[in-house]
C-alpha cells in the first residue's frame, strides 16, 4: 500500500510533538479516509436504459443525479421555479427529456409517452414508454439532453433486446446507431 505524503507528514508531526499513539492513529485517520474532490463529485453524467421487449414494447428510463437536474432547471425552464419540489419544473423536464432524446426502431420513430417521475434525496428517475416493431433488428439512438445541459458531459446509453446488450457512451450528445443482430 503506497502513503501519501500527507499521512507521512501527519505521522511524522505527531511523532515530534509528542503525542500519544492515539492522536498520531486519529490524524493519519483522518488523512486516509478524507475524500478528495475529483470523488466528491462524479461529473454530469446522464445514464439511460432503453429496452426492447420481443412484442415491440420500448421503454426508456433516464437517470439523473438530483442536484445536477436542479441548477440546469433555468435552462430548461426559465419561467418557473428552480426546484425539483415544483410540479411545473418537473413538468418542464419530462418535455425537454422527451424533445431531447429519442428512438427509432429499424428506421421508424417510436412515439414515447411520459409513464413516471421518481424524485429521490439523491437520484431522480424518468421512465417513457412506447411501441415498435416486433424483433428489431436495429436501434437509433439520438441524445441530446446533457450537452444542452453541461457540455462536458457524457451521456451512457444502454440498449436491452432480447439475447443482447450494448452500451454506448455519446460525449456531447449525438447520434448512434446500434445493430441487433449477430455481431
Amino acid at each position: 500500500m503506497r502513503v501519501s505524503r500527507a499521512v507521512r507528514a501527519a505521522g511524522a508531526a505527531v511523532a515530534l510533538s509528542g503525542a500519544g499513539i492515539g492522536t498520531g492513529l486519529g490524524v493519519i485517520g483522518l488523512a486516509l479516509f478524507a475524500p478528495a474532490p475529483a470523488v466528491a463529485h462524479r461529473g454530469h453524467d446522464a445514464i439511460t436504459v432503453v429496452t426492447l421487449a420481443a412484442d415491440g414494447s420500448v421503454t426508456v428510463s433516464h437517470r439523473f443525479e438530483a442536484h445536477d437536474l436542479e441548477p440546469a432547471l433555468p435552462r430548461i425552464a426559465p419561467d418557473v421555479q428552480a426546484s425539483l419540489d415544483d410540479p411545473e419544473a418537473v413538468a418542464a423536464l419530462q418535455t425537454y427529456l422527451g424533445r431531447s432524446f429519442t428512438v427509432a426502431v429499424d428506421g421508424r420513430p417510436v412515439a414515447l409517452a411520459h409513464k413516471g417521475t421518481d424524485i429521490g434525496a439523491a437520484q431522480v428517475r424518468v421512465d417513457y414508454a412506447g411501441k415498435g416493431p416486433r424483433r428489431a433488428r436495429s436501434v437509433t439512438i439520438h441524445a441530446n439532453v446533457m450537452p444542452t445541459l453541461y457540455p462536458r458531459a457524457a451521456h451512457q446509453v444502454q440498449v436491452n433486446a432480447p439475447g443482447v446488450v450494448r452500451t454506448i457512451t455519446l460525449p456531447g450528445g449525438g447520434v448512434e446507431t446500434i445493430s441487433l443482430t449477430g455481431g
